[in-house]
């Protein structure tokens, strides 16, 4: 009786792996609970990934993911900030030249207007 049921299930599994088939070039995985697939061409993300409409990229540029956009977000920040302080330090520096300027222009001597420019370093 053991060998009846063992080999009917041995035909209900064999019967079983006969209708399972992969697609040409492809080949069959075990996965575990929660294992994602993910094609080849394709880039798999985690579950915290944003889900972008097809209009808000352009597929030919390429997309980005959240934390690469992140830190591109922290650079950019970084690099507005460097401007700002150097166009700040730029029109210090341009009304310190023209208060010399000012100043040359109406000193009375030339010691005066050695005065301007060096009471200013």
């Amino acid at each position: 009786m053991k060998t009846v049921i063992f080999i009917f299930s041995m035909s209900l599994f064999s019967g079983a792996l006969a209708d399972y088939a992969c697609p040409d070039g492809t080949s069959a995985a075990c996965l575990d609970a929660g294992d994602t697939v993910c094609p080849a061409s394709a880039k798999c993300v985690n579950q915290e990934a944003v889900c972008l409409n097809r209009s808000d990229c352009d597929s030919a540029r390429g997309y980005i993911c959240g934390s690469e956009y992140d830190l591109v977000l922290r650079d950019y920040e970084k690099v507005v900030s460097q401007y700002n302080q150097l166009t700040s330090e730029n029109v210090e520096l341009r009304n310190t030249r023209l208060e010399q300027r000012s100043c040359v222009i109406n000193a009375a001597t030339l010691k005066d207007a050695i005065r301007c420019v060096r009471s200013q370093d």
